[in-house]
């Protein structure tokens, strides 16, 4: 794939995260980071997981809200960071 290519890829996966996350539902984002995290060095997913928490805080409740997302995304990229590089050779 070419660079260009690859940068649209990279930034419709994100926006549709986004998007899913703002207006359909916390599952949309999840598949979103999973993409991401598998063919990029995925900086866009641990943001949009922050951004899924912040969209989905409970409103006036006296809970402290764990960032489940922000975390699941950090672990995600993290944890595929090896079968990323050996798998994809070229990023």
């Amino acid at each position: 794939m070419s660079n260009r290519t690859e940068n649209s890829v990279r930034i419709a996966v994100a926006t549709l995260g986004f998007v899913g996350a703002a207006y359909i539902s916390p599952l949309v984002p999840a598949v979103c980071i999973g993409l991401l995290a598998l063919r990029f060095r995925a900086w866009e997913a641990i943001a949009l997981g922050a951004f899924v928490d912040f969209m989905w805080q409970p409103a006036g409740s006296l809970i402290v809200h764990m960032p489940l997302f922000t975390l699941a995304s950090i672990a995600i990229v993290w944890v595929l960071e090896p079968l990323r590089s050996e798998f994809l050779l070229d990023s």
